[in-house]
């Protein structure tokens, strides 16, 4: 049965904070009306001083969700964890706790999740990294959370280019690498972080 939600009055639990959508994602999480409490799990000791955010510092194989009550769970995991030598990259013997948590987020009564993934990943895909992914977004849709919600862009920006002369380089670049690869950067435009993030609450 879902939990019983009051405007105002929700909870959120985001992980994966490190990262560009993450750091959006608090941001805007602080600020928005519906949500009375956003509890951000940190791989290290980060500070974060945003109104309604607290932190807890854990590993994914020891998060727990015990004592925590919570609508809405964000994990936020972008490529830049799954990638070697990332500041912040989950190594590959801890792949394997990412379903784990997932599962305790359902044993406690958490009722959906919004999962960041990318347009690449299956469970069939012949990169290794692509596989995990989309092995975890099967587990997810499987768990039985009362609503899942499951978002796959094609190319992650963390920044964005204001200047006119970046805006321009990028576009030549861009018309250049399109002209010898049938147009794949049109077909897989780069999204911001921000607006995934918009995204992910929206959907909340």
């Amino acid at each position: 049965m879902a939990t019983e939600i009051y405007k105002d009055q929700k909870s959120a639990i985001v992980i994966g904070c490190e990262g560009f959508v993450g750091e959006h994602l608090l941001q805007q999480l602080s600020r928005h009306h519906a949500y009375k409490n956003v509890f951000a799990v940190v791989m290290d000791r980060k500070k974060i001083d945003l109104p309604k955010v607290r932190t807890f510092m854990s590993s994914i194989e020891h998060v727990r969700f015990e004592g925590i009550k919570a609508n809405d769970l964000f994990i936020c995991y972008d490529a830049s964890f799954f990638n070697r030598g990332g500041k912040y990259a989950i190594p590959e013997k801890q792949y394997r706790f990412i379903p784990k948590m997932i599962l305790r987020a359902h044993e406690n009564k958490i009722g959906q999740v919004m999962l960041l993934s990318n347009k690449r990943t299956s469970s069939d895909a012949l990169l290794h990294v692509n596989r995990t992914r989309g092995l975890i977004e099967e587990f997810v849709i499987k768990t039985g959370f009362w609503s899942t919600h499951i978002f796959k862009p094609s190319l992650l920006l963390g920044e964005t280019i204001n200047q006119k002369w970046g805006q321009d380089l990028a576009g030549k670049i861009s018309d250049t690498i399109d002209s010898y690869t049938d147009n794949w950067l049109k077909k897989n435009k780069p999204i911001e972080a921000e607006v995934v993030a918009k995204a992910m609450i929206y959907a909340a």
